[in-house]
C-alpha cells in the first residue's frame, strides 16, 4: 500500500472522541409549528399543576351552540355563521321534544339572500348531523314544526374546523 493510500485512509475513520448525541433542537424551533395546532405543556409552580400555551398556538376549533330553540308553524332562522374560511363544519341537531321538526340548511353569497341547501325531518328525540352539500359564504339553519301547533325544542350545535 503506498503512503498516500494510508493517509486517505486514516482520513476516513472518525475521530475517536466524536460525540454521538443528536443536536438540540433551538428554542425557534418549538415556536415553528402549523399555525393551527394546540400546543401546551403541563408546567409545575409550587407544586400544582398548570397549563401553559405557548406563543404562535392558534385554536383550529370553534363551536356556537343554540339551546332550547323552539320551533313553531312557520319558518325560523337561527343566526348566520360566516363559513368562507372553514374547512369543515356541521350541525349536530337534537329534538328534546316529542314531536318532529323540520330543519333546513340554507346559504347565501351576501347574508340576505338565502337558498335551501338540504332539508331533514328529525323526529321526537331523536339526534342527527348535518352538512351542507354546496359552499357559498354565509350558512344558517332554519327551523320549523312539522305539524301546525305541535312545537318542539331543538338543541343546536354548530362546530367547525379550520385547517392550516
Amino acid at each position: 500500500m503506498s503512503r498516500t493510500a494510508k493517509r486517505s485512509k486514516k482520513r476516513l475513520r472518525p475521530a475517536k472522541y466524536v460525540s454521538r448525541r443528536r443536536p438540540r433542537r433551538s428554542c425557534r424551533a418549538k415556536l415553528l409549528k402549523p399555525p393551527c395546532s394546540r400546543i401546551t405543556r403541563p408546567r409545575v409552580k409550587q407544586g400544582r399543576p398548570s397549563r401553559t400555551i405557548l406563543p404562535g398556538a392558534t385554536h383550529c376549533f370553534t363551536e356556537h351552540t343554540y339551546v332550547g330553540a323552539e320551533t313553531s308553524s312557520s319558518t325560523s332562522a337561527l343566526p348566520a355563521q360566516d363559513t368562507s374560511s372553514l374547512s369543515m363544519y356541521t350541525y349536530g341537531i337534537v329534538n328534546r321534544g316529542n314531536n318532529p321538526a323540520l330543519v333546513q340548511i340554507q346559504i347565501s353569497p351576501n347574508a340576505v339572500d338565502y337558498a335551501v341547501d338540504s332539508q331533514e325531518v328529525i323526529a321526537g328525540g331523536q339526534t342527527k348531523a348535518l352538512v351542507p352539500q354546496r359552499f357559498l359564504r354565509y350558512t344558517r339553519l332554519a327551523i320549523q314544526s312539522v305539524e301546525p301547533d305541535q312545537p318542539t325544542r331543538l338543541d343546536v350545535y354548530f362546530q367547525a374546523q379550520r385547517m392550516p
